[in-house]
């Protein structure tokens, strides 16, 4: 009977030990941060269906502040809670917060449901930006034609200027912040 359970004890640690040698092995296909980042797409592409030009109707009292400043450019990421590409937006949003980087942009996320929006906010630590949840995408929809995510709203004078799909920040940023004529 002890030569039974010693056998079965050492099936059992054999079967541990090869568990988690797939583990590893698993955890190393993974990519990493550094892989993945290369493997964002640098380019920005227009949104052909944008409404250019258009001034909204209404301002959500979230992005209102933005709103007011009417002389800068100002850029609004769209994001959905249901897009993968807008989770590692969100993702490099985030860490730069977190290396201690101001950023010039504020957050739309287009969501079906209200709770799912905020805990999307929350996860990706958003709220430490200016952000609206924008339940059903209503107001992106409503007011600039955009269905489209990850996009960025770029607003000068209270219009859109440019609607612009992407998959980079540090990309949209730089087309955004290119001299006029340059391409």
């Amino acid at each position: 009977m002890e030569i039974f359970f010693g056998a079965v004890l050492l099936i059992l640690a054999g079967a541990v030990v090869l568990l988690f040698a797939m583990l590893g092995e698993l955890t190393s296909r993974l990519p990493t941060e550094r892989e993945t980042a290369a493997a964002r797409d640098p380019e920005v592409w227009p949104l052909e269906d944008a409404r250019l030009g258009a001034e909204p109707g209404r301002w959500p009292a979230e992005l209102a502040g933005r709103a007011a400043d009417l002389d800068a450019a100002q850029t609004l990421l769209v994001l959905s809670t249901a897009c993968s590409t807008c989770k590692d937006v969100a993702q490099q949003l985030s860490d730069e917060l977190d290396r201690g980087a101001g950023t010039d942009m504020a957050v739309v996320v287009s969501t079906a449901e209200q709770a799912r929006g905020e805990r999307f906010v929350r996860q990706y630590g958003l709220q430490r930006l200016t952000h609206y949840v924008d339940e059903g995408g209503d107001w992106v929809a409503g007011e600039f034609n955009v269905r489209m995510s990850p996009t960025a709203l770029v607003m000068r004078g209270g219009r859109l200027e440019s609607a612009l799909v992407f998959q980079d920040v540090e990309a949209v940023r730089t087309k955004v912040n290119q001299p006029k004529g340059v391409s």
